[in-house]
This record gives C-alpha cells, sequence and structure tokens, in this order.
C-alpha cells in the first residue's frame, strides 16, 4: 500500500482538460458484460462510487460486490479518487479499468 500512495503522490502528470476523464470498462471472469464500455467520469468520484454505479449499469442485486483492478492486478482502496488513478496509470487519454463479481488476478 505504501507504494502505491508515494506512485499516487509522485506519479506523472496528465493533462486533465475538464473535470471528466475518460474511462474505459471491461469484464474480468464471469462478470456480465457492458453494452457501453466507455464512459466520461467526474475525476472526483472514488473507487466505492465507480464499484456502485457499475453495480446498478449490470442490475447486481445490492448485496453483491463489483471488484475493480487498475493494470490487470491491484484493487485500489475504496476511497481512492478517479482523478489520482488516472494520473498515475492512465495511459492515451483514458483510464481503462477492468470489473468483476469474484476476486481475480491471484
Amino acid at each position: 500500500k505504501q507504494w502505491y500512495q508515494r506512485r499516487v503522490r509522485e506519479g506523472p502528470q496528465k493533462k486533465v482538460v475538464s473535470d471528466k476523464i475518460s474511462v474505459v470498462l471491461r469484464n474480468v471472469g464471469n462478470a456480465p458484460i457492458l453494452k457501453k464500455q466507455r464512459y466520461n467520469v467526474d475525476k472526483n468520484k472514488t473507487v466505492r462510487w465507480m464499484s456502485n454505479w457499475i453495480r446498478d449499469k449490470l442490475k447486481l442485486p445490492q448485496n453483491d460486490n463489483v471488484i475493480l483492478y487498475i493494470s490487470q492486478h491491484f484493487a485500489p482502496p475504496l476511497d481512492q479518487h478517479v482523478g489520482n488513478l488516472y494520473e498515475c496509470f492512465g495511459t492515451n487519454d483514458k483510464l481503462v479499468i477492468q470489473y468483476s463479481t469474484q476476486p481475480a488476478y491471484g
């Protein structure tokens, strides 16, 4: 967790022209596929909000978890802002987030 926090603080700066960030959502494992995979999300939204929002889009029950992954191997903290993740892990002006309904990548 410590290396992650350091990378968030010291990560490369991306140009954020507006308060929105282009996010690409990809399913992992048995998670249902979203009809639309590209969204513009407010950079101040948290990972918890994204997880709940994806669960609602997939019409899953409230007690089902949606786990988000960055770079296909780690789950960011629920209180992390999407803007910080974009600054550290965004490529080609977008942030790719994988989502799953079960633990994946390990």
